[in-house]
C-alpha cells in the first residue's frame, strides 16, 4: 500500500501586496525614465554626459510620456521633432532617437529657423534665443497640438509647455498645465509629479 504525502503548495502573495509592489515598480520605472538614454556610450566604455545629451534625453522622455490627440500624428508618418537655435541639442537628439520608434512612429529630427513653421512639428525645442524670440516662435501655435520645450527664461509665461533649468547642478523642469490643455496634449502624471512647482 502506497501512502501519498499531501502536496504542499507555495504560499501565495496577497493580491493587495502584489498590486502595491506593481505600483511601486511603475513609480520606479517612471523615475528612471528621465535618466534613461542619457549615456549612449559604447559597450564597456565610460562617457561624460554633456549638457546637450542630457537635454536631448529629457526631450525624448517627454515624447515618451506624452499623448497627442487622435489624428495629430497620422499612421505611417514620423513624429517630427524640431529644434530652434541649438545645433548641439539637435545633433544629440538625432543620435538619441536614431533607429527608435515611438508608438509605431519613426522620429524625425530637424533644425527649424526662427522664421520657420513650428505648426508642422509635433515637438518644438527652443534654445539659444532671447525670451522675445522664443515667445514669437510659439505665438503662431495657438491651440495646435505641439509639445513646446525650452531652456529660455520666461518660456512658460509666454505660453510654452515646459522649461528646463539647472538647480544645484541638476537639470529640472517646470510645466505649465494650462498650456498643456490648450495644446490638447496628455502628459503622464508620472512625469508631471517630477516637475518643479511654479
Amino acid at each position: 500500500m502506497t501512502i501519498r504525502r499531501p502536496r504542499v503548495w507555495p504560499a501565495r502573495e496577497p493580491v493587495w501586496a502584489n498590486r502595491r509592489r506593481h505600483l511601486h515598480d511603475l513609480g520606479a520605472v517612471a523615475a528612471a525614465a528621465i535618466a534613461a538614454l542619457v549615456v549612449m556610450a559604447a559597450p564597456g566604455s565610460a562617457q561624460v554626459v554633456t549638457e546637450p545629451a542630457l537635454k536631448a534625453a529629457y526631450i525624448y522622455n517627454f515624447a515618451k510620456f506624452t499623448e497627442w490627440p487622435a489624428g495629430a500624428v497620422p499612421a505611417g508618418q514620423p513624429l517630427k521633432m524640431c529644434v530652434i537655435g541649438d545645433q548641439a541639442v539637435e545633433a544629440e537628439l538625432a543620435r538619441t532617437v536614431k533607429n527608435r520608434e515611438l508608438a509605431g512612429h519613426k522620429m524625425l529630427v530637424s533644425r527649424l529657423p526662427l522664421t520657420g513653421s513650428p505648426e508642422t512639428c509635433h515637438i518644438l525645442y527652443v534654445s539659444g534665443v532671447t525670451s522675445d524670440q522664443a515667445a514669437h516662435a510659439i505665438a503662431a501655435l495657438a491651440d495646435t497640438p505641439v509639445l513646446t520645450l525650452s531652456d529660455v527664461d520666461g518660456f512658460t509665461e509666454h505660453g510654452g509647455i515646459a522649461r528646463f533649468f539647472f538647480e544645484r547642478g541638476r537639470l529640472c523642469f517646470d510645466v505649465d498645465i494650462p498650456a498643456v490643455k490648450r495644446a490638447r496634449l496628455l502628459i503622464s502624471s508620472r512625469l508631471l509629479t517630477m516637475a518643479k512647482k511654479q
